[in-house]
């Protein structure tokens, strides 16, 4: 990651007297001996060249002298803030260090004991990133009035004050996110950043900065002298079946001296794309998954995507046939700009197309992700309509190809930091993302985004999954061709299964026909062929395949098409609707068969899922307590089943896939036994919330398809 040296725009004018680095143990050596005139001198030479881990030491020494400096007390809150964007950590500092200003700031001398203007705006920063938008205006304007006029913070100044203020009206309307930190198994004190989701959310590659565990290898790799960091690696963290995150894997390709960063992953998890620093300015890679390993890795050759430029980042629609990309080459709009190329129909790749002032500004654009739809595009921007630092915004291309204009995906998603690297699960209702919080533990974190309101539309997605017998492995090159019958021009793409885990995705056009043909053989021999079409309704819609795979034969043994997605949770024939998605049961009053309020919530919840899936047939399975005689009960029951059915029956299509059955007490959820001579002695035991669970109708799926 590239920094802005706030503290170099100070001198400027100063003439470099070469590189200052040290070997962190001569270094300690010469801080312990050093006068306070050296070590100020050798503290702003080491600011001016970039050395903020080692201009950390020294202006901790300097504090030893005189802790209520204001000069050394902006120094170090200053490297707080550049090095780690610890912002926490440099407010009091820099608070001391906006006592006692002086235009005239000499930061060579050690006679200085006051701080430079610049304190305000590094104040201002820090006000900014605790989300206390006021505070931060009141000292951005305080340095524009009293810093010299040339400065070039300024400009800076300015822009954040329109962040500032768009930062008050966000949080004053914040929207319905859950924002989680992700533990500290996927975070640590050290940077953690640009994670990518698996399409099913089981798998996030993401990128470290920590020490690598083999004591040998670490031992001949040092930080970075400038930062006091690690090179950047790779790692993979696998969902547990009890939703927690596993220890992370480092990838294969990872070199313990050279920087690798995470961008983009195809969706059949075959294909990773990797930054890397040892061409140009940095460039974009690529490696290749077989043979159970991702391999060694290879520059991204398409024309013009890579240049003597920086190119940090890049996504790929799942059909491989378009790349978004980042670049601060010449020509663009200013700053870090969103690029296209496409595939042609002889296989190469189109010339850069940059996307245009609609979505690239004067200042930088980042980390674009492009949804399954090949039309959602998420990406971060750092200029004036953000609320600090870079947000996440989101544009949607139209059928003739023109971005909408973007949107600020708003509070607390974005925060007044750097949010950055947003991808998400398939259907777009969670999310990860790159932050610096109050609640993390390292200077960059990985946090998880749930949302209820940024679902894909007007999609359908053909998700599978291959299982073997006997789990032998699948040969890598069986895959899918998903073939448009009816889209006014021949539409085929490849769909290939995940090596993990067997699941396979691709995105389908609504109200449309389409062949899926099974193949291995490098699509030479196919074994397997299904008409499947897609509903017309403008919603998100899953069409689910299960398929039982013969290895040694090539033969699929069962094919099932018995399970469907509803809230992105796979239901089945014989699932209890409510105990699998957030359905409850329905509840009666005592001898009484009418639909209350409260019922009525959640059957509206069943009609909506029976609108979505229009073959779903549900039996609604009435019940009784145990209070009178069993024949009465099996009357009662029946008569709320009748009820329930019916209020459903009337507000969905194909009302005729809807029937209610009574069990009478045969079921009982609290076992309250009252028949007999002791039934009322022994009803009047059981408490009247348990006798009401008792009173009650479920939902089960009895058939899908």
């Amino acid at each position: 990651m590239k920094h802005i040296n706030y503290f170099l725009f100070l001198m400027l004018a100063l003439p470099f007297t070469g590189m200052a680095q040290y070997d962190e143990a001569e270094l300690k050596k010469i801080i312990s001996t050093a006068s306070e005139q050296d070590l100020v001198v050798e503290n702003s030479r080491m600011l001016q060249e970039g050395y903020l881990y080692h201009a950390s030491l020294v202006a901790d020494k300097l504090l030893q002298f005189d802790p209520e400096s204001p000069n050394y007390n902006y120094r170090r809150g200053y490297i707080y803030l550049d090095m780690n964007s610890d912002f926490i950590k440099a407010l009091p500092l820099l608070e001391k260090a906006a006592t006692d200003i002086d235009k005239n700031y000499d930061m060579y001398s050690s006679n200085e004991k006051s701080a430079p203007t610049d304190a305000y705006f590094h104040l201002a920063r820090c006000y900014h990133l605790m989300e206390q938008p006021d505070k931060a205006i009141e000292y951005f304007n305080r340095f524009i009035n009293e810093s010299l006029k040339g400065s070039p913070l300024i400009p800076y100044a300015k822009m954040n004050i329109k962040q500032c203020e768009n930062a008050k009206k966000m949080i004053a309307n914040a929207r319905n996110y859950k924002v989680k930190n992700l533990g500290n198994v996927v975070n640590t004190s050290l940077p953690e950043y640009s994670p990518v989701i698996s399409l099913d959310g089981s798998a996030l590659y993401y990128t470290s900065r920590r020490k690598w565990e083999d004591t040998l290898t670490a031992a001949n790799v040092k930080p970075d002298p400038r930062y006091n960091i690690y090179p950047e690696d790779i790692y993979v963290s696998y969902l547990d079946f009890d939703s927690t995150w596993m220890d992370p894997i480092k990838l294969e390709f990872c070199d313990p001296e050279q920087n690798e960063a995470t961008i983009a992953v195809s969706s059949d998890e075959r294909k990773i794309y990797v930054y890397q620093d040892i061409t140009g300015a940095g460039d974009i890679y690529y490696s290749d998954f077989s043979s159970n390993k991702f391999n060694e890795l290879n520059q991204f050759k398409a024309r013009g995507v890579n240049t003597k430029y920086w190119e940090t980042h890049c996504t790929v629609t799942p059909d491989g046939m378009h790349m978004y990309f980042v670049s601060d080459r010449s020509g663009g709009f200013g700053g870090r700009d969103i690029y296209k190329v496409s595939k042609l129909p002889d296989g190469e790749w189109s010339a850069p197309q940059n996307l245009g002032p609609k979505i690239n500004t004067e200042f930088d654009e980042e980390s674009p992700f492009i949804a399954i739809d090949n039309k959602t595009l998420y990406f971060s921007s750092n200029g004036a309509n953000s609320m600090g630092g870079f947000d996440v915004f989101l544009t949607v291309r139209d059928e003739d190809n023109v971005w909408s204009d973007p949107i600020n995906l708003g509070y607390p998603l974005n925060s007044c930091n750097d949010d950055l690297f947003y991808t998400t699960t398939v259907n777009g209702l969670k999310g990860y993302l790159t932050s610096f919080r109050k609640d993390g533990y390292g200077e960059k974190d990985i946090y998880e985004i749930e949302n209820d309101f940024l679902g894909l539309n007007q999609l359908a997605v053909f998700k599978g999954k291959i299982k073997t017998v006997d789990n032998k492995p699948f040969p890598e090159d069986m895959g899918i061709t998903v073939k448009c019958l009816d889209c006014g021009e021949e539409l085929t793409r490849g769909v290939y299964p995940n090596m993990r885990n067997g699941l396979f995705y691709s995105a389908l056009e609504p109200c449309r026909q389409y062949e899926l043909i099974f193949h291995y053989n490098n699509g030479q021999t196919e074994f397997y062929k299904e008409l499947v079409s897609t509903s017309c309704e403008k919603k998100y819609d899953e069409i689910y395949r299960e398929v039982l795979l013969d290895v040694d034969k090539m033969e699929i043994v069962k094919y099932d098409t018995t399970r469907v997605v509803i809230n992105d949770v796979e239901v089945k024939v014989g699932d209890e609707i409510g105990k699998v998605i957030n359905i409850n049961p329905i509840y009666f009053d005592f001898d009484k068969f009418e639909i209350r309020p409260d019922a009525a919530v959640e059957l509206d919840k069943i009609v909506a899922i029976l609108n979505e899936h229009p073959t779903m047939e549900i039996e609604l399975g009435s019940h009784t307590d145990c209070k009178g005689k069993m024949v009465y009960n099996d009357w009662l029951s029946q008569q709320r089943a009748n009820s329930s059915a019916a209020y459903v029956k009337a507000r969905i299509t194909n009302p005729q896939r809807i029937f209610g059955k009574g069990y009478g007490e045969r079921k009982l959820q609290a076992a309250c036994p009252c028949e007999g001579k002791t039934e009322k002695k022994q009803y009047a035991k059981c408490p009247a919330d348990q006798h009401q669970l008792n009173r009650r109708t479920e939902f089960v799926i009895v058939k899908l398809k």
